[in-house]
C-alpha cells in the first residue's frame, strides 16, 4: 500500500507542477487564479502589401538646363572684301623687271628683235649646213621661252640657233633699259599728279546719278562699259589706263570701303610698259556713286 501512495504522491505532485509552470494561461485546472481573461483588443497584422501596390517615391532629378537660343546662322554669301583707299604714292613705284618677265622665263614679245652679244658660242643651223659664231660676236634675238633664247646670225637670216638666257647680254640690256624707262616714266607721272589729285576731289556731275543704280553699284551702257568709270578716265583721275585699252569688264562686287558698303568694278586693260602695251588686271572702287581709287589687283599697288 505505501508504494501505491508513494506512485500516487509523485504523480499528483507532477501534474501539480505542470498545471502551475507549463498549462498556459486559461488552461490550468489547479491554480486558476493564474488564468488572466483573453485579450479583447485588436490583433496586430504585420501588412505585407504587393509591389505594384506600394507607393512609388519618385527621385528628386534636377531639370536639365534649357538651350540657350540658338545663334543666327551664318550669311550663305561669303563676307565682302574689304578695299583700302590710299592717297596716291609721291613717288610713283615700279615692278622689278622679274614680275613683268615671269622671272626672266616669259619676255614679252615686243622685247624683240634685238641685238645681243654671245657670251658663249652659239650654232647656227640652216637647211643646208651649219654656221658657228664665236663668243663675243653679234647675233640677233627673236624670241624667247621659259629661258632659251631663238637667235639668227642677222635680221635677214634664216639660220636659227637656241642658247640658254644667261649666254648672251640680254638681261643686263633689258635690266639698263628698264632703269632709264623708270626715270623718264617717273618724272611723266609726276606731272600728271597735280591734275589728277584735283580730278579726284571734283564733286560728282549730277548726270552720275543714272550711271548707278539705287544701291550705288555702277551700270554698264550699250557697250557693256560703265559710263561712271569711263568718265573717271577721261576725266584725268587715272592716267595708266585709257578707255580705248580696255580689254573686258567684270561684275560689280560689293566690298567695303572706309567703312562704308561700296562697289569694286574688276577689268582688263593694256597698259604702258618697258616692252609696250601689257594686259593687266586692275580694279575701280565706286563709293556713294563716285570713283574713289583705282588699283591694281595683283599687287594692290594704286594705278597711275
Amino acid at each position: 500500500m505505501k508504494s501505491l501512495f508513494y506512485t500516487l504522491l509523485i504523480l499528483g505532485g507532477a501534474f501539480a507542477a505542470y498545471d502551475y509552470f507549463g498549462a498556459p494561461p486559461g488552461k490550468k485546472l489547479i491554480f486558476k487564479s493564474l488564468n488572466t481573461p483573453a485579450s479583447t483588443g485588436p490583433k496586430l497584422v504585420l501588412a505585407h502589401p504587393k509591389f505594384d501596390e506600394m507607393p512609388v517615391v519618385k527621385e528628386s532629378v534636377p531639370e536639365a538646363p534649357k538651350p540657350a537660343a540658338e545663334m543666327p546662322k551664318a550669311a550663305a554669301t561669303a563676307p565682302a572684301a574689304t578695299t583700302t583707299v590710299t592717297k596716291p604714292a609721291s613717288d610713283p613705284r615700279f615692278q622689278p623687271i622679274e614680275a613683268l618677265t615671269g622671272n626672266w622665263m616669259k619676255i614679252p614679245a615686243s622685247a624683240f628683235p634685238r641685238e645681243v652679244k654671245l657670251l658663249q658660242d652659239a650654232m647656227f643651223k640652216m637647211s643646208v649646213g651649219a654656221s658657228k659664231v664665236a663668243a663675243g660676236g653679234k647675233a640677233v634675238a627673236i624670241g624667247a621661252d621659259n629661258g632659251v633664247l631663238t637667235l639668227a646670225p642677222t635680221a635677214t637670216s634664216p639660220a636659227r640657233a637656241q642658247v640658254p638666257l644667261d649666254s648672251t647680254d640680254l638681261k643686263a640690256q633689258l635690266n639698263e633699259s628698264y632703269e632709264k624707262w623708270k626715270v623718264v616714266r617717273g618724272e611723266e607721272l609726276k606731272k600728271l599728279a597735280a591734275g589728277k589729285a584735283q580730278a579726284m576731289s571734283a564733286p560728282v556731275a549730277a548726270s552720275a546719278a543714272g550711271m548707278v543704280d539705287t544701291d550705288g553699284k555702277p551700270l554698264r551702257d550699250s557697250t557693256s562699259a560703265y559710263p561712271l568709270l569711263v568718265n573717271a578716265m577721261k576725266s584725268g583721275q587715272v592716267t595708266e589706263i585709257k578707255p580705248e585699252n580696255i580689254l573686258r569688264w567684270y561684275d560689280p562686287q560689293p566690298t567695303q570701303v572706309q567703312g562704308k558698303t561700296g562697289w569694286a568694278v574688276k577689268f582688263e586693260c593694256n597698259v604702258k610698259t618697258i616692252f609696250g602695251l601689257q594686259p593687266v588686271e586692275a580694279q575701280a572702287v565706286v563709293l556713294g556713286g563716285k570713283v574713289v581709287g583705282w588699283y591694281y589687283t595683283g599687287s594692290g599697288e594704286e594705278v597711275p
